[in-house]
């Protein structure tokens, strides 16, 4: 399953071994990935599976030491340092687990900041900056110093100045670890529209199971290696991701099948499975939960 789009990511054959000989440690091994326009990926597993060695690899900040990674049909990893700085500047956005604003600036400074170091400046920065933080529902927070945010707050910061060169590929190191369930929730969702509507990809790795719902694919990875953990559907009635091959309950209706999390869905479904066969016959492709 993928956004549909065009490929923005290609990685093959993606490897990083640290140290040699008896103590070396494979931390990714020999992984391939291909992620398109529209999706956004979560890769979960546990601390030290190698998720966030993963991300680094592909953003271009660890050199891999086997493999190549492909953004947008460039391999990023043939590229000399001076050379793959402003690709990276310019086609991938960072997320991390520790926000990583700089306190002593305001919400606003933060977003401009990416922005100066590409080159944008002035009035240009500003409104960029400014319409990036109150389409994420901070137009009040923009002379706050950082420290002074929520932690939900201070995440939809990094979300706007990952966004602010305006990349096609956003990847976010653990993004909800600092933050409730309900902010954790929020910050994914924010994700999920920031890959549907922006014409870009999203990739996410945690070890969260809580968000696992707002995802279009997840990839297990342990020991340095990557394994789906099924297909996804939606939950036509509460909208939560379900893994088809472990659903509580499935239902066929006008030669679909609709999965669900839970009896009760399932039931609610059943009372009036027309109005889904409706939703289908005023646009949608295919109705929310359905697998042909």
């Amino acid at each position: 399953m993928d956004g549909g789009g065009p490929e923005i990511l290609r990685a093959s054959g993606l490897t990083k071994v640290f140290g040699h000989g008896e103590s070396a440690v494979r931390a990714v091994d020999n992984v391939d990935l291909t992620v398109c326009c529209g999706e956004l990926l979560l890769v979960m597993g546990p601390s030290g599976s190698g998720k966030t060695t993963l991300l680094t690899m592909i953003g271009g900040l660890l050199r891999p030491t086997a493999g190549s990674v492909e953004i947008e049909g460039i391999d990023i990893t043939r590229l000399s340092d001076a050379r793959l700085a402003p690709i990276r500047r310019r086609s991938v956005g960072f997320i991390f687990q520790s926000f990583n604003l700089w306190e002593t600036l305001s919400v606003q400074e933060n977003v401009e900041l990416p922005l100066n170091m590409a080159g944008v400046t002035g009035r240009e920065a500003r409104e960029r900056a400014r319409t990036l933080l109150v389409d994420r529902g901070l137009g009040r927070r923009l002379s706050f110093r950082s420290r002074d945010l929520s932690g939900g707050e201070k995440q939809r910061v990094s979300i706007a100045r990952a966004l602010a060169n305006e990349p096609r590929l956003l990847l976010a190191d653990e993004p909800t670890a600092n933050l409730d369930s309900q902010h954790g929730r929020d910050v994914m969702r924010l994700l999920h529209d920031v890959a549907k509507r922006g014409d870009r990809a999203v990739i996410a790795v945690s070890h969260d199971q809580r968000i696992r719902e707002v995802a279009d694919r997840v990839l297990w990875m342990e020991d340095g290696r990557l394994s789906d953990m099924g297909h996804l559907a939606t939950d036509p009635v509460c909208g939560m991701k379900v893994e088809v091959e472990r659903s509580r309950a499935s239902s066929r209706y006008r030669d679909k099948t609709y999965y669900f999390c839970s009896r009760g869905c399932s039931w609610e479904f059943l009372e009036d499975p027309e109005s889904f066969d409706a939703a289908q016959r005023r646009g949608m492709a295919s109705p929310p939960g359905v697998r042909d």
